[in-house]
């Protein structure tokens, strides 16, 4: 090994102990902080996190009482959100949709660790089969006929992406990802007959009635986010994971990793469908820039990473504080700041807290209530 192959290896080990100290003193820090008052709290709380555990611990994953206590709170926001005024409605319904494409990014990405570019391509195919059948079949077609079509047409999409690439490695599964997404754009614009090109193709919103159509968002992302969580929890979630440790080792198990694989890409595509057809429903409309380009993977990618990559509830609290930065918070600062000062918090919390907000958040009530997990 060569003095400078040394050098940097060394580099390294000292970035990743950096890393892993700073960490663990801000853990420490918060738990600090709050533990005067988190404890009494958490034996307070402590029985009903029990009864939880017994009942659905083994599905869903089991809590302390400060971490269900935190769940709680955050369904009860979102159930009563519209009580709060209607200013906020928009960016929580887009927050909802966003966290949708999050979630569905984080079991293929997150849990596998094959980072996909392409998924605004799995989006944008949702979207605009509603806006064709709609556009040259029925303008009328009722959501029972679209959605179910939607989300058949991505999921077949999603595995003529899968099968080829996922049995490449490294950067190449992920570059195969992102030409799919260069080119379902260009096919945008070459096929604009049908299409209509950058004009795009409008779709009728769902409702006017802005608490109506926040509900229509939130319901499926609920029930996306229910159903991710307990295939995380599950062998098939496990497996997942494994395969982003060590392939070979799943291999070596008797297991087929492109299977599992797959898998993942298939249970990806659905929500990645189901937020298509919401996204396009909510914008009244479907055209190649909202929806196909590569900046929208972008940002599903951020979205998991502020919250936290492989852990279903994670990439939706992050949707949740990037569209609420995005659209209410940083829109003071125009379009360029606000995009720098998004970016820049993406980039520390890879630097300073690559587990994600959310999940250091989540570990500090678990410390709380004696969670060493």
């Amino acid at each position: 090994m060569s003095d400078r192959e040394q050098t940097g290896r060394g580099i390294g080990q000292l970035v990743g102990r950096a890393e892993s100290v700073l960490r663990d003193t801000l853990l420490a820090q918060g738990a600090g902080v709050v533990g005067a008052v988190g404890r009494p709290a958490e034996r307070l709380l402590w029985p009903v996190a029990e009864r939880y555990n017994r009942r659905l611990g083994e599905r869903f994953g089991e809590v302390t009482g400060l971490q269900l206590l935190l769940l709680v709170v955050a369904f009860g926001g979102l159930v009563t959100a519209p009580l709060w005024g209607q200013d906020y409605l928009r960016p929580l319904t887009l927050g909802a949709v966003w966290a949708v494409f999050a979630m569905g990014w984080d079991i293929q990405s997150g849990y596998t660790g094959y980072i996909s570019f392409g998924h605004s391509a799995l989006s944008g195919a949702a979207g605009y089969t509603t806006g064709l059948l709609v556009l040259h079949l029925n303008p009328g077609l009722s959501l029972f006929v679209t959605v179910p079509l939607s989300i058949l047409v991505t999921t077949a999409l999603g595995l003529a992406i899968a099968v080829p690439s996922l049995r490449l490695r490294g950067p190449y599964f992920s570059l195969v990802t992102f030409v799919t997404v260069l080119l379902f754009y260009r096919l945008t614009k070459a096929l604009s007959e049908w299409t209509n090109g950058l004009r795009g193709i409008r779709v009728d919103v769902f409702t006017y009635d802005l608490t109506l159509q926040y509900y229509m968002v939130v319901v499926p992302m609920l029930a996306v986010a229910a159903t991710l969580t307990y295939v995380g929890r599950s062998d098939v979630g496990t497996v997942l994971v494994a395969i982003r440790e060590n392939e070979d080792a799943v291999s070596a198990a008797g297991l087929d990793p492109t299977k599992f694989k797959l898998w993942s890409f298939v249970l990806s595509a659905v929500p990645m469908g189901i937020g298509g057809v919401l996204l396009a429903h909510v914008n009244a409309g479907v055209d190649p820039q909202t929806f196909v380009i590569v900046d929208n993977s972008i940002q599903m990618i951020a979205m998991a990473v502020i919250g936290g990559m492989s852990s279903i509830l994670g990439p939706l609290g992050g949707a949740f504080l990037f569209v609420g930065l995005r659209d209410v918070f940083l829109v003071g600062l125009g379009e360029e700041l606000r995009w720098l000062a998004l970016w820049l918090l993406v980039l520390l919390v890879l630097v300073f807290a690559r587990d994600g907000l959310f999940r250091l958040l989540w570990r500090a009530l678990g410390a709380l209530g004696g969670d060493r997990r």
